[in-house]
């Protein structure tokens, strides 16, 4: 199964499970709250998949057959994935996300014609609520699964425990570069490993090989998922500075606007001339207009760091590629996992 099929096979089981949280909670509701929760079906409905698929993926390349109950359990992965969407999104003060407002500014503008209140915060408050319920039902799905045998499940709940250990020190890595104009090449790394590589890709493959009930190379997934991870990271930081909003469905040059340490601000305040480093500070963590960016993006293609930070990421898919060839693996999932970093090699959004 492809990820596109894998989509459009598992979409409805995450709207299946929504509606029926929905609906139980509708009834001691009201309809503003009803409002708020009905947005998470919205966005939901959005999304590649990559992690679930990945977890899917990896759980048949080791010998799964119980796709239907591997499919049901899975979901818990994306509503993982939304949870932490939603509260970093709050974080990074983004407008946009997969096309439609985030969490927190979709609520902010139900009351902004309330004036006695501060509808920013209040969005911001709700926002943090929805994804509180999302991070609860993560933990439900794998608490009242009964397809799988307990021990696996208990071997699941710790790999979940790990990411999210990872995700939050990762995050604080991130809030805390945003401090300086100067940080090293090493915590930028660190935060990406932390951040993606192991939550979206190292991860998400130990869950699906656990699943499987096998014995499994952990030492491939990890050097896999981590080039795998560091080269998408650096493509979706390239995305944001190289592309205008309507190519990637959302929030354009963001990471300048919330002073977030990439490759490429690396590259400008650690390697570049006096007159772009004080180019790039002037902007740095400063709302930018239209005319601002295309002066930036201007000064990240002549002075090389794109071309620096695609370096990086070329390098790291090649890596990953090679590794996958070496590995011992049924050719049918060998050729599907080889897809999938094609597509996303090739991804615009």
């Amino acid at each position: 199964m492809e990820l596109q099929q894998f989509k459009k096979t598992i979409d409805p089981l995450i709207q299946a499970f929504l509606d029926k949280k929905l609906k139980s909670l509708s009834v001691i509701g009201n309809e503003a709250t009803k409002e708020y929760l009905n947005y998470l079906k919205l966005f939901l409905n959005e999304g590649k998949r990559i992690r679930a698929y990945l977890a899917f993926l990896t759980y048949k390349a080791y010998g799964g057959k119980k796709d239907k109950d591997a499919l049901s359990l899975l979901v818990f992965i994306e509503l993982l994935h939304a949870f932490l969407l939603i509260h970093d999104d709050i974080m990074d003060k983004a407008d946009k996300r997969h096309n439609i407002k985030t969490a927190h500014k979709f609520i902010e503008e139900k009351v902004k014609h309330l004036t006695r209140i501060d509808s920013g915060y209040f969005g911001i408050s709700q926002a943090i609520l929805l994804g509180d319920y999302l991070f609860s039902w993560t933990h439900e799905i794998l608490d009242t699964n009964a397809s799988f045998d307990k021990e696996i499940i208990k071997q699941v709940k710790l790999i979940l425990s790990t990411i999210m250990d990872e995700v939050i020190l990762g995050q604080m890595i991130d809030l805390n570069t945003t401090l300086y104009e100067k940080v090293s090449k090493e915590e930028i790394m660190k935060k990406i490993t932390l951040k993606t590589a192991y939550y979206s890709f190292v991860r998400p493959m130990q869950i699906g090989a656990t699943l499987s009930g096998k014995e499994y190379d952990e030492k491939f997934l990890e050097n896999f998922g981590k080039h795998l991870g560091i080269a998408f990271q650096t493509q979706d930081d390239l995305l944001d500075i190289k592309f205008e909003e309507l190519q990637t469905h959302k929030s354009s040059f963001n990471d300048i606007e919330q002073r977030q340490q990439t490759f490429f601000s690396y590259f400008i305040f650690n390697e570049w001339s006096t007159k772009q480093k004080i180019l790039l500070s002037k902007y740095f963590g400063k709302h930018l207009s239209d005319f601002d960016k295309k002066i930036l993006r201007k000064m990240f293609e002549e002075s090389g760091a794109i071309a620096y930070g695609e370096k990086i990421m070329q390098e790291n898919f090649k890596q990953a590629k090679i590794l996958l060839e070496k590995q011992e693996m049924n050719q049918e999932y060998k050729n599907l996992f080889f897809k999938l970093i094609r597509l996303i090699e090739n991804r615009q959004s």
